[in-house]
């Protein structure tokens, strides 16, 4: 019997050893799980830093080296140190606060595991002592003002600033001028003329300037700081050859010039 025409054909297509076509699997977009991946590290990593922190010891004693001026107290309260989570802590912001105080010129922070901390304070060396109107502060010699816990820490020359109501710690004052003041301060009793048994150190606003009162009525103007020293001993020619004659002032600010009240 012959085949009829197509009749293989017929059988392919009905299925009879032919393939079968598979829909492809949809697979999740690789940057999606990448997303997904980093997301969830994220979730992780807060979350080990909510436990490791909540677990973190607080400082609990903080210790101090070198304080005068401020006492310990002082000085722990302005680090911002104590009661600090020790991994939260920075010996960098600390020190920084320190060096605002006007009594600390240089402040160096350790911390300490697990739980402690210690300062080491440089402090300003007090040169004399600054009275502006009831206030006395304490002055070193880059001419900044300072208070002291310590009444003691500071000599007892004494400059007295009438040139303002007020002055206020931290505050920088001319250098020279400073220098020139200090150098007049250190003046010993009869060491200008017998009668000048208490010299004493002003600063005024107007043109007589710097001021060294000798305690007995008299007094030398000095003007501005500049060439103090040649002043100074251009006064004590002129004292040295009066040792009894009455005085109202020596003025030496306008060198080589020298006015003497009374005049001869």
């Amino acid at each position: 019997m012959s085949k009829l025409p197509g009749s293989s054909s017929l059988a392919r297509k009905r299925g009879g050893g032919g393939a079968r076509r598979t829909q492809p699997r949809r697979s999740v977009p690789r940057d999606a799980a990448r997303i997904l991946a980093a997301s969830i590290a994220a979730l992780c990593a807060v979350g080990a830093a909510v436990v490791a922190f909540s677990g973190t010891p607080q400082i609990a004693a903080v210790d101090v080296a070198g304080a005068r001026h401020l006492t310990p107290a002082a000085t722990i309260g302005a680090s911002g140190l104590l009661g600090r989570p020790i991994f939260q802590a920075s010996a960098a912001d600390s020190r920084a606060a320190l060096l605002r105080l006007p009594a600390v010129r240089d402040a160096r922070v350790e911390l300490a595991l697990p739980a402690g901390a210690r300062v080491s304070l440089t402090e300003r060396e007090a040169a004399a002592r600054w009275v502006v109107g009831a206030t006395e502060w304490f002055v070193d010699a880059e001419g900044v003002l300072f208070g002291s816990s310590d009444p003691t820490a500071a000599p007892s020359l004494r400059i007295r600033d009438d040139r303002a109501p007020s002055r206020a710690a931290g505050e920088h004052l001319d250098t020279a001028l400073v220098a020139a003041a200090l150098r007049l301060a250190k003046v010993a009793p009869g060491e200008l003329r017998s009668d000048a048994t208490a010299p004493a150190v002003r600063i005024e606003s107007g043109p007589n300037g710097i001021v060294l009162a000798s305690g007995s009525g008299w007094e030398i103007r000095f003007g501005t700081p500049d060439r103090i020293e040649e002043k100074l001993q251009a006064a004590l020619t002129v004292l040295r050859g009066s040792a009894d004659r009455r005085l109202e002032y020596v003025d030496v600010r306008t060198l080589p010039q020298v006015v003497v009240s009374p005049p001869r």
